[in-house]
């Protein structure tokens, strides 16, 4: 039996059942209470995200989310996932710190169907490091150099703040000259971008 093919009061008990996440109470909350009052429009616009009750919250939360972008199709993939939207103009900008090693510090940008712009960030401070991927979940900017500014800043940041816990560091996460090395280009570009707005709103 699928999942639409529960009672209404075999739902409820799905929903109480449900881990919820705090970005998902909202979502949760709004069909459990659809399901309470027999609202068949809201029920049929929730169900229409997915054959279980997991996807159905979190597509939909996804597919929300989305709209900031200008994204609406709820295809569902082949695994009952909402397919992740496309972003255009994409850039892939490195700070590489060696010539014969692949740059692990890098931000990508990209514009959505909307012109909104956002970014993902990957950072390395020799052993350590981390990031995220560009997409819908990140920051919005309604312009490529704002965008751009706030990834430079953001990596700086992520350096800073390796530098700090590396005093209490016993496995050598952080590299002073990779970061050493990184920050020079990134602070470079960002002085340009800021200098180049600067100059500009002088003018206007």
């Amino acid at each position: 039996m699928g999942y639409r093919d529960l009672t209404i009061q075999e739902k409820i008990e799905r929903v109480r059942e449900y881990n919820v996440w705090k970005e998902e109470r909202h979502y949760v909350a709004v069909y459990l209470n659809a399901l309470r009052r027999g609202d068949r429009p809201t029920i049929d616009e929730y169900e229409s995200f997915g054959d279980d009750l997991r996807h159905i919250i979190m597509n939909h939360r996804a597919f929300d989310r989305g709209l900031l972008f200008g994204y609406d199709d709820k295809t569902l993939d082949e695994n009952g996932w909402l397919v992740r939207p496309e972003f255009y103009d994409v850039e892939e900008i490195e700070f590489p710190h060696s010539k014969t090693r692949v740059a692990g510090n890098y931000a990508t940008i990209g514009r959505s169907a909307n012109g909104k712009w956002s970014y993902g960030l990957n950072y390395s401070t020799g052993n350590g490091g981390g990031g995220y991927g560009l997409d819908i979940w990140g920051k919005i900017f309604d312009c490529r150099k704002d965008c751009l500014v706030a990834a430079l800043r953001e990596l700086i940041d992520r350096h800073a703040k390796a530098k700090e816990w590396s005093k209490n560091d016993t496995c050598g996460n952080f590299n002073p000259t990779v970061s050493i090395c990184v920050l020079k280009q990134v602070e470079t570009m960002l002085a340009e971008l800021t200098v180049a707005k600067q100059l500009t709103l002088s003018f206007n």
